[in-house]
């Protein structure tokens, strides 16, 4: 048997472990799992040691409050996978934390280490590249030009291309899946729908979802047929509950089991900056992104962040295919009229749809063989050497 230590630290990495988890045990069903995870990682077999919740802690401020705890947990992380006598021990993304752990782990050298999602030393900091080297035995990239920066220090880095374009839905459903959503919603075929992400940690819905639903109530007051798709997380349910009585467009919140079928109906979505933006790009959902984070945080970044763009479709095809609004721009007037234009220029959002095409393929959309299961290959190759 094989056993995996995998810690993953919020929502985004939950989802990557769990498909990961999935392609381990279908190359080696022998396999058991252990480590740091969400919902998702516990339904695939992961036995989380700690609630993975008490990790999603963003931003230089708001995270002081949590260090006594984010350290107690780091030590305790650490313990146990030496404790555990796994084979590998896997973290996906969450530097902050993993990274912590794994130098406590530096003369630990019974386990292989692994981490899934290259840190974005092309944007910030190059020089973590070297001390990630020291890190850990294999790097798994989603990025096609990544792999040079680590492989110069002597780390293997294999980019696998991006596991979030696996989600990529079936367009030969989609009409029939829009139809019926939208009658169970009793919303006829002409009415514009806009899906709303406000995010996925109560810090951000109470910085960013005001200026969202603003921007909606100004919509609505040109477009009174307009109708508002909200997906609710766990996390953040109440809250945005809440919020969303707000809104003076009809508005609709989504559970989890009903997302898919949602972003099919949706024309539109005003997005928070994040993975979810990726996932909205594979249902060909022409968007604006936003996002602002408390503005002492956004003065430290802004000094050390060297890249001109913070979504990932932007990134990769260096130029605005989707607009972004950021700190000051992220503002109710402006973001209405962008979503506006947006809406009434039929030809700018299909621009951004096939140009988004192109940079997912980019990602990996329509490889033969997936992120995840080329993950799950090297990480097996890798284990065979423990």
């Amino acid at each position: 048997m094989k056993k995996f230590f995998i810690i993953a630290g919020e929502a985004s990495g939950d989802l990557l472990g769990a498909k990961l988890i999935k392609e381990l045990k279908a190359q080696h069903p022998d396999s058991s799992f252990v480590g740091v995870g969400g919902a998702l990682m516990k339904a695939e077999g992961l036995r989380s040691i700690f609630a993975m919740e008490e990790l999603s802690v963003m931003g230089f401020l708001e995270v002081l409050p949590h260090i006594p705890q984010l350290l107690k947990r780091i030590k305790q992380t650490a313990e146990a996978i030496k404790s555990e006598k796994s084979d590998v021990v896997i973290t996906i993304d969450s530097p902050d934390f993993c990274f912590r752990v794994m130098k406590k782990l530096r003369d630990f050298k019974e386990v292989k280490k692994v981490h899934l999602i290259a840190p974005s030393v092309w944007a910030y900091r190059q020089g973590r590249a070297k001390k990630i080297a020291k890190l850990y035995d294999l790097l798994l990239a989603i990025l096609p030009f990544e792999p040079p920066y680590f492989e110069k220090h002597g780390l293997k880095t294999v980019f696998i291309g991006s596991p979030i374009v696996e989600n990529a839905p079936d367009f030969a459903q989609k009409n029939h899946i829009r139809n019926e959503f939208r009658q169970s919603f009793n919303i006829d075929e002409v009415a514009p729908i806009v899906v709303v992400t406000p995010g996925s940690r109560s810090g951000e819905v109470k910085r960013i979802f005001p200026e969202f639903i603003e921007a909606l109530n100004l919509l609505a007051a040109e477009k009174p047929n307009l109708k508002v798709f909200i997906p609710l997380i766990d996390k953040t349910r109440d809250l945005v509950v809440e919020m969303s009585s707000a809104l003076k467009a009809q508005y609709f919140l989504i559970e989890a089991k009903d997302k898919s079928a949602a972003l099919f109906a949706a024309d539109f979505a005003l997005a928070k900056s994040g993975t979810n933006t990726i996932e909205m790009s594979l249902y060909r959902l022409p968007m604006i992104v936003a996002y602002k984070i408390n503005c002492i945080t956004h003065f430290i970044v802004k000094r050390m962040v060297k890249i001109k763009f913070a979504n990932l479709i932007n990134l990769i095809s260096n130029r605005e295919i989707i607009v972004e609004m950021l700190q000051k721009k992220c503002r109710a007037d402006l973001l209405f009229s962008e979503l506006k234009k947006l809406i009434d220029d039929k030809s700018l959002a299909q621009k951004q749809i096939i140009d988004s095409q192109v940079a997912l393929k980019m990602m990996g959309l329509g490889s033969v063989e997936n992120a995840s299961c080329k993950a799950a290959k090297e990480i097996l190759k890798i284990s065979k050497n423990v």
